[in-house]
């Protein structure tokens, strides 16, 4: 029985080994709360408490509901996901999506 442990075994750490390696290959995203922007870099703290230094270049670009929007639109206190390519630093990002903000009334006329 342990004879034919040991291939299957390996055949499961190189197959793993793989998969691991195969992994970089998709873009990483961060979510989160917007707590500074400038015209290079934006500072996002993520539900964990993390806060996150994002770089901004000339590829950057933000939507909302899936639109292409003014980077403007970004702004402190806005809730974003932002793809952030490989995840390692520096992190640029690529794709700001800015949560849709819409304005709600209560039964009381309060907008909120």
């Amino acid at each position: 029985m342990i004879k034919r442990i040991g291939p299957a075994l390996a055949a499961a750490i190189v197959f793993c080994g793989v998969q691991v390696l195969a992994h970089d290959g998709h873009v990483h995203k961060i979510m989160g709360t917007v707590t500074a922007k400038d015209a290079k870099h934006l500072e996002v703290k993520t539900p964990s408490g993390e806060n996150l230094s994002i770089q901004i270049d000339a590829k950057t670009f933000a939507t909302r509901a899936k639109q292409k929007v003014s980077l403007d639109e970004v702004k402190t206190g806005a809730r974003v996901v932002v793809a952030i390519g490989n995840g390692e630093d520096p992190l640029i990002a690529g794709e700001i999506q800015v949560g849709a903000t819409k304005i709600v009334e209560d039964a009381d006329g309060q907008k909120h």
